[in-house]
């Protein structure tokens, strides 16, 4: 029995692969180069310096290679309530809400402007702003003219698919399921409770005294009367697609009528507030702090003088004690921030801790 339900359709996304690998093969080829040069150059084996380019050039082209490793296993599902976004490592759900999915140009005349971190390398995976206001999320893996836009609860989505036809075909499958499946819910008889009957005195006494709403029951009541409005006026809502103001000309059909719900995982409620609980994403550059505080001691006690002789059995423990501090833990920082984002925070704490007491030892007094 499959864990979840599959999806309505697997999209087929544009890609340019020549653009996708460029900068992770420079980052793996400067890597390479580094580790090369620290074999053939005048360093001694095993020296704090030999240890520090190899290590770094080893990390520098495993970031290159899990950047090409994410890039390249990118898909995109749509789901009933959801569009999700998945890659090898690693996956990010975009709940749907009721609202016009529109086609925005990207290129050519009349373009809006998609400002993002890696836009001038020709994709787009992730966070960028549209026309210099609006923050929207971006799953663009080629320079395509057009992408399409989809209400989501973080925002739209800016999806750039092989086949536009075919994404807007999937939103209005899953549309017309999700649909489907809140009529069923909305004609199903409820279920009522067996209770004990009531003798005629407090029946007689319920009728006579009218019945006071306790806290519990008023919040419950307004909860299920604010899902029932929110129900009609999805219900009402189409995902009409067309174009933005800045092309109309490129208008895609509409699909059907809608009434789509999050998800209720994932969510804290209070009162009538909700609150999302989101999966953390720390930067790609917190990553790199360990190899930063080791580079900063090793350097340090270099020009002070404090380093020991790297034959002496005391060399080699600093330098063990430096690679693990640095190197190492910003090689498992990465694979904590693929896999279990939650404990780079700690990996990395970690590795900055083992650089402060190997520093404190080597320049103390």
């Amino acid at each position: 029995m499959p864990s979840r339900i599959p999806p309505i359709a697997r999209i087929r996304l544009a890609r340019s692969p020549l653009r996708l690998v460029a900068v992770p093969a420079l980052l793996v080829a400067s890597g390479l180069g580094l580790a090369v040069a620290a074999v053939v150059g005048p360093m001694r084996f095993l020296q704090p310096a030999w240890i520090a380019l190899v290590a770094g050039g080893a990390v520098v082209a495993l970031v290159g290679l899990l950047i090409a490793i994410r890039l390249l296993s990118v898909r995109l599902d749509v789901e009933e309530a959801a569009v999700r976004v998945r890659w090898l490592g690693g996956e990010r759900i975009h709940p749907l809400v009721p609202g016009p999915v529109t086609r925005v140009r990207l290129r050519g005349e009349n373009a809006s402007s998609l400002r993002s971190l890696t836009g001038w390398l020709g994709w787009t995976l992730g966070r960028a702003t549209l026309r210099g206001e609006e923050p929207i999320h971006v799953v663009r893996l080629a320079r395509t003219p057009t992408a399409i836009l989809v209400p989501t609860e973080d925002g739209r989505l800016a999806i750039a698919a092989a086949s536009e036809a075919d994404l807007i075909e999937a939103l209005s499958r899953a549309a017309r399921a999700r649909q489907r499946l809140e009529e069923l819910a909305r004609s199903a008889p409820p279920i009522a409770e067996a209770e004990p009957a009531p003798t005629a005195e407090a029946e007689g006494r319920r009728l006579d005294e009218p019945h006071v709403l306790t806290g519990i029951e008023r919040a419950e009541l307004e909860e299920r009367l604010a899902r029932e409005r929110e129900a009609g006026a999805a219900a009402a809502g189409t995902f009409a697609t067309a174009s933005e103001a800045d092309d109309a000309a490129d208008a895609a059909p509409a699909p059907a009528a809608v009434a789509v719900e999050a998800p209720r995982s994932g969510r804290w409620r209070r009162g009538s507030g909700a609150v999302r609980l989101g999966r953390p994403r720390p930067s790609a550059a917190f990553v790199l702090l360990p190899l930063v505080g080791s580079g900063l001691v090793w350097g340090l006690a270099t020009v002070g003088g404090r380093l020991p002789d790297a034959g002496s059995d005391l060399g080699r423990l600093t330098s063990l004690g430096l690679v693990l501090a640095g190197p190492a833990t910003s090689v498992g920082a990465i694979m904590a921030r693929a896999w279990w984002p939650r404990l780079v925070g700690v990996v990395v704490a970690s590795g900055l801790a083992a650089a402060v007491f190997v520093g404190r030892a080597l320049l103390g007094p």
